[in-house]
């Protein structure tokens, strides 16, 4: 149905109209694109990085920034700040120790299980 709507509105769409329309498809295929590219460079830069930003180690280890904010306050991934700086730094060698760390059979250790039951409320 919506197909049929909008193929009758643009046969009957001035040529500025259809220009217009074109002009704004346009300009969301090229902010998507940007997007995509951005996204795909900073995955592939991840392999080679050693030491990440919250943002980047997040997306690493494929967790909301804030959950592994939380892991790093209960001292289970260790984090690093520079002096007088607010932002925190995580070393690949840790994060990929935490992912590899022994858990209980069902994948969650304690911590987890409560923060992750905090979320769902």
């Amino acid at each position: 149905m919506l197909e049929a709507y909008t193929f009758i509105k643009r046969n009957f769409m001035e040529p500025t109209e259809k220009i217009n329309a074109l002009e704004e498809q346009i300009v969301a295929l090229i902010k998507t694109q940007t997007e995509f590219t951005s996204k795909a460079l900073l995955i592939l830069s991840l392999g080679v990085k050693n030491i990440y930003s919250k943002e980047e180690a997040a997306l690493f280890l494929n967790l909301d920034p804030d959950y592994l904010y939380q892991l790093k306050h209960h001292n289970k991934i260790k984090a690093y700040k520079k002096k007088g700086q607010k932002k925190i730094y995580f070393k690949k060698e840790d994060l990929e120790n935490y992912v590899l760390s022994d858990s209980d059979e069902t994948g969650y250790d304690d911590f987890e299980e409560e923060i992750t039951s905090k979320w769902k409320k």
